[in-house]
């Protein structure tokens, strides 16, 4: 009698880098960025988001993307964030967030006041409005005022205060230098506190993507409430790749396409087994 066949599973055993990533067969390389990329002006970057199950072989996926568009103000005192983000879940449900962001033009990107929405879509295409949020939220004095439906809510807030999707941007303005090194308070999602957060330059690290010597920038998020994050930027300070403990955004102009094919393979499979258990 024949041996059954096993499939290799080889733990990983290191945190994600985008060396590792390369290793992995999640990115070649990354997008190329024009000369002139300027992080204080306009610009779209578009993220992959993959998770990693703990071994090389099995179980690793890619499970949404995210936009995000900075459109910089008149003035040099304020710029907007839209933010967009689409995460497949089992059978092919999503969530879907989008976000507006008025930030300050300080070395935070601190939100003054934004628009969010979150809403989920079954795996037949349909939104589920029973799980659907919207909320309108400002900062005024250290005071967060959020309106929801036709309750409105306040709460202090600290004064050095930042978002998730924030450091996205304010990160790509940041000097390559070993004394930069910021201190804040953070909201996750635009929603949960997350005190006692330290950003800080980490020095840059050279690695071989698609046959080519690059140098990547990388700065460390640590801080109460959340696992660490490392953000990696290339020479332009653009920053091409997150990474956390088994998730990575890595930027990817085909990001969305990816998982729009993900998703519609999610719901082909529900729908097949939906159908074999009728019969």
């Amino acid at each position: 009698m024949a041996k059954k066949q096993t499939t290799k599973s080889t733990i990983v055993g290191s945190p994600l880098t985008p060396a590792l990533l390369k290793e992995l067969h999640v990115v070649d390389e990354f997008p190329a960025t024009p000369k002139e990329f300027d992080p204080q002006a306009n610009w779209v970057n578009t993220y992959r988001i993959w998770t990693c199950h703990g071994f090389r072989e099995t179980g690793n996926q890619n499970v949404g993307f995210m936009r995000i568009e900075r459109s910089a103000g008149k003035s040099n005192t304020a710029f907007t964030l839209k933010v967009h983000k689409e995460a497949a879940e089992a059978d092919g449900i999503v969530n879907v967030i989008d976000a507006e962001i008025q930030c300050q033009y300080d070395q935070l990107a601190s939100p003054v006041r934004w628009r969010l929405s979150s809403r989920f879509i079954g795996p037949d295409g349909h939104s589920q409005e029973e799980l659907s949020i919207q909320e309108k939220t400002q900062i005024e004095e250290n005071i967060m005022i959020l309106q929801t439906g036709s309750r409105t809510l306040r709460r202090k807030v600290p004064s050095r205060l930042t978002c998730d999707f924030s450091i996205f941007e304010a990160v790509q303005r940041l000097k390559f230098d070993k004394e930069t090194s910021l201190s804040f308070d953070m909201l996750e999602g635009l929603s949960l506190l997350k005190q006692g957060q330290q950003l800080s330059y980490r020095g840059d690290y050279p690695m071989n993507l698609n046959s080519n010597n690059v140098s990547l920038h990388r700065f460390d998020q640590l801080g109460d409430g959340i696992l660490p994050y490392e953000y990696w930027l290339d020479n332009n300070h653009r920053l091409v790749a997150v990474t956390s403990m088994n998730k990575a955004y890595i930027l990817d102009d085909q990001a969305e396409k990816t998982i729009r094919q993900r998703i519609e393979q999610l719901r082909k499979f529900y729908r097949k087994s939906k159908s074999a258990v009728r019969k």
